[in-house]
């Protein structure tokens, strides 16, 4: 279910990608993701009161929801008025007159989000995946509509700022229409439980502080600096590059940290585990990201549209350059299933802090140095992911070597003419050059498509016997 929802949540934001690209100019789209990275890195400081700390606790009360619910609300209004306070100034500062009300648009959307928060961390606990995926694929399908046709109407930029509010309203709803608690017993302001929130929070708080200004700092440097449209190109690149991230790797974030939570509490072996999730991730990642750097001319001109032909270098490096991430994924979840909140921070903080740094400094040399730059972020953060997890999880450096999957892909070079055919003919070969690799390095990701193949001739079976039936 976890997955099933994040297929939908990437369908529906693609189609927005495309539209999108073709309503509205690179500088518009630069100063959407400037306004709404400002807005990101600003409501990241309410995870210093986060509601995950329910996902951990033994057992779930009225009192602590009603703290969960009050810390959130409370931090959410305190962060919507500074950001409304200080929205003229930063108008000024990037020259973009319609920061101001997108901006003031964002702030009242986080107040609005903040009320769903504890009924989402309580409904990742119970792993209701399934309810989740109903909420979030409409929250997404609203928020989408919202901003295409405000967009198409000549909203702007702003189109943004309305989807998002659009969003929050729907989750809100239906977050309060799903709780396992009623809404009466909840919607109470409630302070009992303050410290533990705060205990838990301070440093998984931080870590995303640290984790949103790595993300967009470097960017809003670069819209300061350069232009929108640079930004933009930075931005969407970097979202095509991410398309096997959200395929893949989507599912594993929304039920990383209560599943291996879960194995903690039972007592199995963390090591196996860790071991087997990266194995996993490698052989479905790694050949999805060096595809993607194959096929930028393709993929930018069919997804993008021949205005962002420019992006196509920066996707070709920030794809390969993606290939370094793997291991940071999982070092986050699995350090706060343990317990280890302390070190999550700072693995967090070190790799981050460093990298954005190195960004930063690269962003004043412009946007291709920006990506080049990866290169050197990257592997520095997996080093440092990978040093914080072997303190308390022992696996070997010669167990780390063989999780290696296979990036059995053909060494095609790029093609600086793409089209629907071309991607669709390298994908197949591709794939067939994986499943070479699998069976050639034997890997475990082997026996999941033994059961998936047993499953398919199941089903065409018991098909096969309905179409006779129904024709006796």
């Amino acid at each position: 279910m976890a997955s099933l929802e994040q297929y939908f949540a990437l369908l529906i934001n693609f189609t927005v990608l495309v539209i999108m690209a073709r309503i509205l100019t690179p500088g518009e789209i630069g100063e959407a993701v400037t306004g709404l990275a400002i807005a990101v890195v600003a409501f990241s400081a309410r995870e210093f009161v986060t509601s995950e700390f329910l996902i951990q606790r033994g057992t779930v009360d009225v009192e602590t929801l009603r703290t969960a619910l009050t810390l959130q609300v409370a931090v959410s209004v305190v962060i919507a008025a500074a950001l409304v306070a200080l929205s003229d100034l930063i108008t000024r500062f990037y020259a973009a007159p319609d920061l101001s009300f997108f901006l003031s648009l964002a702030a009242v959307a986080g107040v609005v989000e903040a009320l769903a928060q504890p009924v989402i961390a309580l409904l990742r606990r119970e792993m209701g995946f399934g309810v989740l995926a109903c909420i979030r694929t409409a929250v997404s399908l609203t928020a989408a509509l919202a901003t295409i046709i405000l967009a198409s109407l000549g909203f702007g930029p702003i189109a943004f700022a309305w989807g998002m509010l659009a969003g929050s309203l729907t989750l809100a709803v239906l977050s309060v229409t799903c709780s396992p608690f009623p809404a009466a017993a909840i919607f109470r302001p409630g302070l009992a439980r303050w410290r533990e929130v705060l205990s838990f929070g301070l440093f998984k708080g931080a870590a995303l502080v640290v984790e949103r200004l790595h993300e967009t700092v470097p960017q809003l440097i670069l819209g300061r600096i350069a232009s929108m449209t640079s930004v933009a190109l930075y931005n969407r690149s970097n979202t095509l590059c991410g398309i096997p991230d959200r395929i893949i790797m989507s599912a594993f974030y929304s039920m990383a940290f209560p599943a291996l939570a879960s194995r903690v509490r039972e007592g199995h072996d963390i090591e196996k585990t860790y071991l087997g999730v990266l194995a996993y991730l490698s052989v479905l990642y790694w050949p999805g990201v060096v595809l993607i750097s194959f096929l930028a001319p393709s993929i930018v001109g069919i997804v993008l549209g021949p205005q962002w032909t420019e992006a196509v270098p920066l996707v070709r490096v920030l794809a390969l350059a993606a290939v370094f991430w793997l291991p940071v994924i999982v070092t986050g979840p699995l350090l706060l299933a343990l317990g280890r909140n302390r070190d999550a921070f700072l693995a967090s903080l070190v790799s981050r802090c460093l990298a954005a740094g190195i960004l930063c400094t690269a962003s004043l040399y412009g946007v291709m140095a920006m990506a080049w730059s990866q290169f050197v972020s990257l592997p520095l953060q997996m080093i440092i992911a990978l040093a914080f997890v072997h303190r308390h999880v022992r696996f070997s450096l010669s167990s780390l070597v063989a999780l290696i999957g296979p990036v059995a892909l053909i060494a095609l070079p790029g093609h600086e003419e793409g089209g629907l055919l071309v991607l669709l003919a390298t994908v197949l070969l591709a794939g067939g050059g994986w499943l070479i690799g699998l069976l050639a390095t034997r890997h475990p990701f082997l026996t999941e498509l033994h059961v998936l193949l047993n499953a398919g001739r199941n089903r065409a079976r018991r098909l096969r016997r309905f179409l006779v039936a129904s024709g006796a």
